[in-house]
């Protein structure tokens, strides 16, 4: 019983949180983190071709990073592993998690760390495979994606 209350309390979190659709999400991201720039899916499906493609690190947890995520990216979940792998503070570094707010939320840390060429990936791995780019696996080639949780689940 208190496993399905927790499961619900949260959930009902995050949908009074951010709501089920793009819009409120967007909303949210930008009113928490105004300085974060972003990039679009298209645009890093393009960097990703050219000579000086941008360091791509997925912020999510391991569970969901082995169930898919985009084959250039290094899964590090905080500002401060990314900080130790990555010293150059000039790389250009894209960071993504689900739908985009956790990794706004390390985009603004690595900045306030002195990091100069952060930027967000817009709405993240659900909206990369929502327009059919390529998921990996460990197994390969990935055809689903980790939720992360109920309301992430929902958005469409």
């Amino acid at each position: 019983m208190l496993k399905l209350a927790l499961g619900y309390s949260m959930s009902s979190f995050f949908f009074g949180l951010f709501g089920v659709d793009w819009e409120a999400v967007d909303e949210k991201i930008e009113k928490l983190y105004p300085a974060v720039s972003s990039i679009s899916i298209d645009e890093l499906a393009q960097e990703g071709q050219s000579a000086s493609r941008p360091i791509v690190i997925d912020v999510r947890e391991p569970a969901e990073f082995a169930v898919s995520h985009l084959s250039a990216a290094k899964n590090l979940e905080t500002s401060v592993d990314i900080a130790a792998r990555f010293l150059d503070k000039q790389a250009p570094i894209v960071v993504y998690c689900s739908v985009g707010y956790r990794s706004a939320a390390v985009a603004a840390e690595l900045e306030l760390m002195g990091y100069s060429n952060v930027r967000n990936l817009h709405r993240s791995i659900f909206e990369w495979a929502e327009k059919g780019y390529q998921l990996r696996s460990a197994n390969g080639v990935a055809g689903k994606i980790h939720p992360y949780n109920f309301a992430w689940g929902r958005i469409g």
